[in-house]
């Protein structure tokens, strides 16, 4: 697909009028956004509602369909993915994912709460559902106890689709994918699962 999308820094603008191209030459849209400078519209993913009283439990209790991909909340918002990713792996689950991605609002600089990581067996999944379930957060001394779900996108490709419609950044606070043990970016994820 190759849609080469940039990185951007600036937040979305909930207002009506569009801005003047300025610094950075970029230009918020009129329906809340940001022109890249390839003309290409961003917008955040975690800019879309998550319902939380949703039982997505039962929706993936059935065998036909066991759940992989988990919804963490209540991250602490000065986590970064490393940050994220290091006390993941502690926990005992390096190697067992294949996509992580902690939105980040790009305003405060800060990851806004939640995350979604897809592993590779159900197994994996239900595992870390049991672990992570009130589970304490041990960087920036935070109180926050984290909650688990089944997120509402389940799988690797439909999480690839769905951030692709989504049109998000990529670098820093993009996506964490991984093929074959290595890191990859959004744009290569599409094409090995087209040709798939």
């Amino acid at each position: 697909m190759g849609l080469g999308y940039a990185m951007y820094d600036r937040p979305l603008s909930r207002s009506r009028s569009p801005r003047p191209k300025g610094r950075g030459g970029r230009r918020r849209g009129a329906k809340g956004g940001i022109d890249g400078p390839d003309g290409r519209r961003f917008k955040p993913h975690h800019t879309t509602t998550v319902p939380k009283v949703t039982d997505l439990g039962a929706t993936f209790s059935s065998g036909d369909n066991p759940a992989t991909t988990a919804m963490l909340r209540n991250i602490p918002n000065k986590y970064t993915q490393e940050h994220l990713l290091e006390e993941i792996d502690a926990q005992g689950f390096s190697g067992s994912y294949d996509f992580l991605y902690l939105p980040i609002d790009v305003k405060n600089n800060a990851n806004v709460g939640y995350a979604f990581i897809n592993f590779t067996r159900s197994s994996n999944f239900a595992r870390f559902c049991a672990e992570f379930q009130d589970y304490h957060f041990k960087r920036s001394g935070s109180r926050k106890i984290a909650t688990v779900s089944p997120a509402i996108v389940q799988g690797l490709q439909q999480n690839i689709e769905n951030l692709m419609r989504k049109r998000v950044a990529q670098g820093q606070h993009g996506p964490m994918l991984l093929h074959d043990g290595r890191r990859i970016d959004l744009d290569e994820a599409v094409k090995i699962y087209k040709n798939n």
